[in-house]
């Protein structure tokens, strides 16, 4: 009878010896799996194993808004409020499911991960959730109607994700908590507004829910709102994808950036619409003002620091942009004719004239889903082409087109 093992038993055998070794001085070991791939786990005094829980592990590079800490069997997320707020600053405990819940930590909130049931109020946290194949998670969505993508607007049809607000706005406080109760979501994702009249975690919290508070809007940086797919990653233990997901937005972000380090001649931005007296502009430490910067432009608020938007006086304005080579992004209007139909003082600005108008509304569903601001927000690699491509299109010869529409003709007619 033969005493020859099988190589794989061979190499269970020596892993084995080399873990009980490596507990016993606090070093490190290669655990192989079926496939005889290795992957190194710590494994540290007597608790053999403790960090072999969580082997990826992520974090933030450019987002502000949270971080994280990894222990043996949960993970320390902190919010870091971007209002300055320190009664508005989180602590959530993720604890892998089965394991007990940690002491040392009595205001944190509590969510057993890899969560099974989500419910989303924001389009973005849905494509978040898409992006790292876990949409099957999701039970209810506000305004599902707005969702762009395919694949979810299938799930919505099957009925495996329900509409739980307003179901025509993603910025609403009129939820069905009712219904939003009976789905048992593990967490809620929702969005800080800075307003307790629209932050709706105040009232989940109160009827017993799970919200996790995301700010990734005040981020003032596009890969920083970008990264957030990080944030929604921990609940599902999906860090490894994650990371290569943003891995490679951010080499394509900073190659597409770098071919604007030289220019030269830089042509004048502006930005925002005027509502009922007020034009909002975007910050001039915003992400809006970081994309036109690194696509090569100058924005018309070069001294200011606001990281949200910036509301200013329509003279104002005019005085700073009446010149300015290009107007981008023109909020709720969707072409030059909705534009003179709102204010006919919007001809006076040179950019009208010469027809540089350019909007982020190429992607609309016909139930009005504008994929900039889902899809957009995880691609801002493609969004900085778009902008680069309308203001140096010589750098990106081949470049389409993505998110961007020229306007600056009649409807129907832009190029």
């Amino acid at each position: 009878m033969s005493m020859e093992l099988p190589e794989k038993k061979i190499w269970t055998g020596i892993i084995a010896i080399v873990i009980v070794a490596a507990a016993a001085v606090g070093l490190s070991a290669i655990t192989v799996d079926d496939s005889g791939n290795g992957s190194l786990v710590t494994v540290q005094g007597n608790a053999a194993g403790e960090e072999a829980l969580f082997i990826n592990k992520s974090y933030p590079e450019y987002a502000r808004g949270f971080s994280i800490e990894y222990h043996g069997t949960y993970k320390v997320i902190s919010i870091h409020d971007p209002w300055g707020r320190a009664d508005e600053n989180f602590t959530y405990l993720l604890v892998q499911r089965g394991e007990e819940i940690p002491a040392g930590y009595p205001d944190a909130q509590v969510f057993f991960i890899p969560v099974r049931a989500a419910v989303t109020l924001s389009p973005i946290h849905l494509s978040q959730i898409s992006q790292l194949n876990e949409s099957g998670t999701v039970k209810g969505h506000n305004a599902v109607v707005l969702m762009y993508d395919e694949e979810i607007r299938r799930l919505v049809q099957e009925g495996s994700i329900e509409e739980i607000g307003s179901s025509t706005q993603s910025m609403t406080t009129m939820l069905k908590m009712e219904r939003i109760i009976e789905l048992e979501p593990d967490v809620v994702f929702c969005v800080a507004n800075g307003n307790r009249e629209y932050d709706s975690h105040y009232k989940l919290r109160e009827v017993g829910l799970k919200p996790a508070v995301t700010a990734e809007w005040m981020e003032n940086h596009p890969l920083a709102r970008a990264e957030w797919i990080k944030f929604i990653a921990y609940f599902y233990n999906r860090e490894r994808e994650a990371n290569d997901f943003f891995d490679g937005i951010k080499n394509n972000y900073t190659a597409v950036s770098a071919k604007t380090k030289a220019v030269v001649d830089k042509p004048t931005v502006f930005s925002g619409i005027d509502y009922q007296g007020t034009w909002y502009a975007p910050g001039g430490d915003s992400y809006v003002a970081t994309l036109f910067r690194d696509a090569g432009a100058e924005y018309f608020l070069p001294n200011d620091n606001k990281r949200g938007g910036r509301p200013l006086d329509f003279e104002v304005v005019y005085e700073r942009a009446h010149d300015a080579d290009y107007w981008i992004n023109i909020g709720y209007s969707d072409n030059i004719n909705e534009l003179l139909a709102l204010d006919p003082r919007y001809a006076k600005f040179g950019a009208f004239k010469s027809g540089n108008i350019y909007h982020y509304n190429a992607r609309v569903s016909a139930s009005g889903g504008n994929d900039y601001w889902q899809s957009g927000v995880l691609r801002p690699d493609i969004v900085l082409q778009d902008l680069v491509k309308i203001l140096h299109p010589e750098l990106v010869p081949d470049h389409e087109l993505h998110y961007y529409r020229h306007i600056g003709s009649p409807y129907g007619e832009a190029a």
